[in-house]
């Protein structure tokens, strides 16, 4: 599967040059020595040679010997350095080709402390699913079964043994999640080779697994893990129960293990599609990233970024990308933030139903997250206050960082880990901030050591 998503360029045509120009000049410096300067001299010194071939020898065979070693020893040495560049050179070349195992080590040791130890990369081992089984799993793909659709297809839910992963009946087994593809969807086989590719080769906690795929009658199947919860885009939209500010803060740092994960893999693997509906959480809220149909290896050779032609979710895409189709890693940072801002504000990057100056999240949100007051203000009415005010300016100032207009403005997700963990550290207002507090009435209903009384809000910032 390797040849799925291909990238970067090849460089054997420089290497290969030097080989083939180099021996012309020495066969040319042989051809003029011998044949103009050599032919004299041994014809006048024959008769000596006849009588004491011993001793004049050594004498005139230094004269003979100094014009004949010139050539001679420097064919030799240029012969040998035509013959030893291609030898070395495919060494080094293959040495280059054994050896990328270890230089995702020594990136990965660069944000080692950011990405936790389970992290790694494991060669793919996949089950290969039978269209038939999967039917049988999925009662054959009944309507009652789907638990999800998206561009690429539907997603049902179906039961297989544990050990085997052989199909079996409802409520045997492990649930697993089998996403169909679309026969009308011209992506539909390119995203389903880049999710084997990527799925199959990297493991990590905060990545959903790929268990098996299929590729049967014209049509694509990937077969993942169950994750129970669904994704972050329900939990924050939908009308059930809120998210609460620690939970939020969870999502958010399992996402960006996974994310930097990626990015510090064997080759910076650019997530491309980073939004709230591809964030999904298992029973207890632990995050994963799923659908990796638009991932993308990303730039070799001391480029800065990959040209490919734009795909993704507006709203989430970072605008260089939108503009150019220029899609550098920090491109992912961008959509982070957005992601960020939502699960601050509980409202969607793009919503055409809100005013027309808050209908772009990002535009209408900018210039309010330097300000502390308006800040609260534009918090999700469902969170109650109970947050750590100082934690939301902290969150909001990375927030801002995230959402820079140049892509080398914007932190490495390495740094963006570690500001999250600094700011689930902390949990409550410092006294100083409440003591700055005006006095008078009572303040038992708006003292919870969650923000500032005048945050009495009770629907969202209109």
């Amino acid at each position: 599967m390797g040849n799925f998503c291909p990238g970067g360029s090849s460089s054997v045509q420089h290497e290969q040059s030097p080989v083939s120009t180099k021996p012309l000049p020495v066969v040319r410096r042989e051809e003029n020595p011998v044949n103009v300067k050599f032919p004299p001299p041994l014809v006048a010194m024959s008769p000596a040679r006849d009588l004491k071939p011993k001793f004049p020898a050594p004498g005139t065979g230094r004269e003979t010997r100094t014009v004949n070693n010139t050539p001679r020893e420097k064919p030799q040495e240029k012969t040998r350095a035509v013959d030893n560049t291609p030898r070395e050179k495919p060494q080094e070349k293959t040495r280059s080709i054994d050896n990328p195992p270890l230089k995702p080590v020594e990136k990965l040791g660069v944000g080692r402390k950011a990405v936790p130890p389970s992290g790694k990369i494991v060669t793919p081992n996949l089950k290969m699913f039978s269209l038939m089984d999967l039917k049988t799993a999925t009662k054959n793909f009944k309507p009652e079964s789907m638990i999800g659709e998206g561009g690429f297809g539907q997603v049902f839910k179906g039961w297989v043994e544990e050990k085997t992963l052989a199909p079996s009946r409802t409520g045997v087994g492990i649930p697993v999640a089998v996403k169909k593809s679309n026969p009308d969807s011209a992506q539909g086989l390119h995203e389903w080779q880049c999710e084997v590719r990527f799925l199959g080769k990297f493991h990590h906690p905060n990545l959903v697994k790929l268990l098996g795929y299929c590729w049967e009658e014209n049509q694509f199947l990937l077969v993942y893990e169950y994750l129970p919860k669904g994704s972050l885009e329900n939990h924050l939209f939908s009308k059930g129960e809120a998210l609460t500010w620690d939970t939020r803060l969870k999502i958010a740092i399992e996402a960006a293990q996974g994310l930097t994960f990626l990015h510090n893999s064997e080759k910076s693997v650019i997530y491309r599609d980073f939004k709230a509906s591809n964030i999904l959480l298992d029973s207890n809220f632990h995050a994963k990233l799923s659908d990796f149909g638009l991932a993308k290896l990303g730039p070799i050779n001391g480029f800065s970024h990959v040209t490919t032609r734009v795909m993704g979710t507006q709203g989430y895409a970072a605008p260089e990308y939108m503009a150019t189709g220029h899609l550098y890693v920090r491109s992912d940072v961008y959509g982070f933030g957005v992601v960020l801002l939502e699960l601050l504000t509980g409202l969607r990057a793009l919503d055409p139903n809100r005013p027309s100056a808050q209908q772009n999240l990002v535009e209408w949100a900018k210039p309010v997250l330097s300000q502390k007051k308006k800040i609260q203000k534009m918090m999700d009415p469902r969170l109650e206050h109970k947050y750590p005010l100082l934690a939301v300016v902290r969150t909001a100032a990375l927030i801002l960082r995230c959402l820079e207009a140049d892509p080398k403005n914007r932190p490495p997700m390495d740094d963006v880990l570690r500001e999250l963990e600094i700011v689930r550290t902390i949990r409550d207002e410092p006294k100083e901030e409440r003591r700055k507090r005006p006095s008078g009435g009572s303040d038992n209903n708006r003292v919870n050591g969650y923000g500032s009384p005048h945050v009495r809000i009770t629907g969202r910032a209109g």
